[in-house]
């Protein structure tokens, strides 16, 4: 079946990216190397879970670096060049993809990635990426300089986990980020749902959200990985906050129609009063499938077909501002 999908959450996978998210995963997140997605992932790159979470735990990111050495050709065999990966993109019917950076450094210690690799990719291939800025919001007003410098450089949205934060969405330090996005007209993504680090997750309920929503009318919000376990409060959220979008990134499609599941009423609201404001994002790299096996499975959901080409597609590219 042919159809067009908008990839609102996605990876490139450069060597530069693929040795990033090991050296640069806060500590705080190791966890998730030995109990979510490292014993899926790790092995493809030559790696033990357990001794990549223990390494982690262990070492610093310059001794981590050399750690990881020899397993760099494995590394780099996985890699994929841009220009290859954006034919891979064709072939799966990927209009577009939007690549998201992530900026940590004050909780983790960890300095990633710059903006600048990604916005580089972006003015090189703007035909099939789109890029969103990491912020750091304990950085005060060199956040909101950075949000503006990244935005200069071509980049258009901002991605921030805010249980890495320790604050929720309506704290004060998020406010004068918000007020530069609405000033940009550009998006911003945030981590609301569970997680799997050695952070509480309670700071990312919907209901902070809500409240950000109606101080700033004007911010397009993403309510990244779609809210879960508060699905009822984030369906409530989204209903009376038309500014509001979330993705259902970072999770096999098959699990939302599960009974018991809790994603119930996502499918019932995202297929009526909600049909407009439902994202794909694949976050492909650690799921196990490709980004056209993730999509397919959103097409077997039951869902009105033009349910299902909102959510792959037209959404995304709506909110992006994709003709």
């Amino acid at each position: 079946m042919t159809y067009k999908i908008f990839d609102s959450l996605s990876y490139v996978p450069t060597e530069e990216v693929l040795v990033d998210l090991i050296l640069s995963l806060p500590p705080q997140m190791a966890p998730y190397i030995k109990n979510v997605f490292g014993p899926r992932v790790a092995p493809l790159f030559g790696l033990d879970a357990e001794e990549l979470y223990h390494m982690k735990m262990t070492l610093g990111k310059e001794e981590l670096k050399s750690a990881i050495q020899p397993f760099l050709p494995k590394i780099k065999q996985f890699a994929i060049p841009v220009e290859k990966f954006i034919k891979q993109l064709d072939r799966m019917g990927v209009e577009k993809a939007v690549l998201f950076n992530l900026d940590e450094e004050t909780p983790s210690g960890i300095r990633g990635l710059p903006n600048d690799y990604y916005a580089e990719i972006v003015n090189e291939y703007p035909e099939t990426f789109i890029g969103m800025a990491g912020i750091d919001p304990l950085k005060g007003m060199n956040a909101v300089r950075e949000i503006q410098r990244a935005h200069d450089l071509g980049l258009r949205g901002v991605a921030i986990r805010p249980f890495m934060f320790q604050i929720p969405p309506h704290h004060a330090k998020m406010y004068p980020i918000y007020a530069k996005c609405v000033e940009l007209d550009i998006p911003i993504w945030l981590h609301l749902s569970i997680n799997f680090s050695t952070q509480t997750m309670e700071v990312e309920r919907p209901i902070y959200l809500d409240i950000v929503a109606q101080d700033f009318p004007e911010l397009k919000i993403i309510a990244g990985h779609g809210g879960w376990p508060w699905v009822n409060e984030m369906m409530a959220v989204v209903w009376r906050n038309p500014n509001i979008y979330l993705d259902i990134a970072s999770y096999l499609p098959k699990y939302l129609a599960m009974k018991g599941s809790g994603w119930e009423n996502l499918l019932t609201f995202g297929d009526s009063l909600l049909q407009d404001r439902v994202l794909f994002g694949s976050t492909w790299l650690f799921m196990g499938q490709t980004i056209k096996q993730l999509a397919d499975g959103v097409m077997e959901l039951p869902l009105k077909e033009s349910t299902k080409r909102k959510w792959l597609h037209d959404n995304g590219a709506k909110l992006f501002g994709i003709k």
